[in-house]
Formats: structure tokens, C-alpha cells, sequence
């Protein structure tokens, strides 16, 4: 009789064990799934995010895209008469922008019209032979590709004077991380580019290249 009892009591004893084993297993199962849930939404949340980023980028492009109607009239009248009275008050931040998108769509003039002059600014001509010649077309698309889709454009508050900014321009995509600067000069009450002194580094450049 105590054998029997014995062996009910192990067979409890057993029963009981596999009843907490499998509410350990099931437990488990349960942390599983709401962490799988939790991946779900994590993935449906990257793939949103994804599929935004395509939709802005098959969208038309412009580095005018939050200018008021008001300045891309002016902007408009610049364009026409290649006049740069009709951008007095723009800021720097604005003028680096006009500069960018005269780089994309290859205005050439209307970038020399943007152009500080120091003293050395050639007429037109040979301004627009120096431009593609020397390299600064094809560097200044080069930088427009990469701050498509810039964070944020802003004068450096520490080396600002009354006529002279340097405007930063910063993107962020993933990994990658890059800024760049450009000085700005006021001349006739208007910001300008001050990149003759580029064009003077990338003849440079070149010569060094064909030695």
C-alpha cells in the first residue's frame, strides 16, 4: 500500500512539474509574441518612414521650395533682367539657395550675377569659360546632389560682421553626415557668393593633377 502511494505521490509530484514547466513554456511563448509584435510595428514604422522618403523624392525638386510667392516674383525679376537689386533684403541663407538652384539648372548667369565682385570678376564670357573649365560646374553639382536634402542652413553667428557671414548648410541621411560653408559678402546692399578664390583653387588643383 505505501508503494502504491508512493508512486501516486511521484506521479503527482510529476504531473505538477510538467504543469509548471509547460506555464513556463507558455509564458515564454507569450514574451515572444509581444516582442514579435513589438518588431512588427517597428518594421511597419521603418517601412512608412521608407516609403515617404520615395514619395518626396519622385516629387519635383527645388531649393526655392519654401520661398514666399513674393520672393520667387523677385526672384523671377532677377532672372529676367539679371538685375540683383531685386534681391536687397534677402538674406544670406536665401541667396545660397538661389546660388544652388542657378547650379542645378546650369543658370550660369544668374550665378554671376550672384558673384561677389573683389576686384577680379571677368566679364561674362570668360567667367563662363572659367566656370566649367576649371571645375567649379562640376564640384558646385556635385555639393547640390549631396545637400538635396538638406537639415538645416544657417549663418554662423560666431563669425558674423555687418558685411561678411559664413552660411553652414548641413544634411543628414543614415550614416551619412556632411556640412559645407560658403562666404557671403554684401555689396550694393545684396549678399553675394564669394567664390572666385574656388575657381582660383580648382585651376590650381588641375595643374598640380596634369604634373
Amino acid at each position: 500500500m505505501k508503494q502504491i502511494m508512493s508512486v501516486i505521490l511521484s506521479v503527482f509530484i510529476l504531473f505538477l512539474s510538467s504543469c509548471d514547466n509547460n506555464d513556463i513554456l507558455i509564458e515564454e511563448q507569450e514574451k515572444q509574441l509581444i516582442e514579435l509584435e513589438n518588431q512588427i510595428l517597428s518594421l511597419k514604422e521603418i517601412v512608412k518612414e521608407q516609403e515617404k522618403t520615395i514619395n518626396d523624392q519622385n516629387k519635383e525638386f527645388s531649393y526655392l521650395k519654401n520661398f514666399t510667392k513674393e520672393e520667387l516674383e523677385l526672384y523671377g525679376k532677377f532672372t529676367q533682367d539679371n538685375n540683383p537689386q531685386h534681391l536687397v533684403g534677402f538674406s544670406p541663407e536665401k541667396i545660397l539657395l538661389i546660388y544652388y538652384h542657378s547650379v542645378v539648372i546650369d543658370d550660369v548667369e544668374a550665378i554671376y550675377y550672384l558673384t561677389y565682385d573683389d576686384g577680379t570678376l571677368p566679364d561674362f564670357s570668360t567667367f563662363r569659360q572659367k566656370y566649367y573649365k576649371e571645375g567649379l560646374s562640376k564640384s558646385e553639382q556635385e555639393s547640390t546632389i549631396d545637400f538635396r536634402y538638406y537639415n538645416s542652413i544657417k549663418v554662423k553667428e560666431d563669425n558674423k560682421t555687418e558685411n561678411e557671414v559664413i552660411v553652414e548648410m548641413n544634411v543628414s541621411l543614415g550614416i551619412f553626415h556632411a556640412s559645407i560653408v560658403y562666404m557671403l559678402k554684401k555689396q550694393n546692399d545684396i549678399w553675394k557668393m564669394d567664390i572666385l578664390h574656388l575657381m582660383e583653387y580648382f585651376k590650381e588643383k588641375n595643374k598640380s593633377a596634369s604634373l
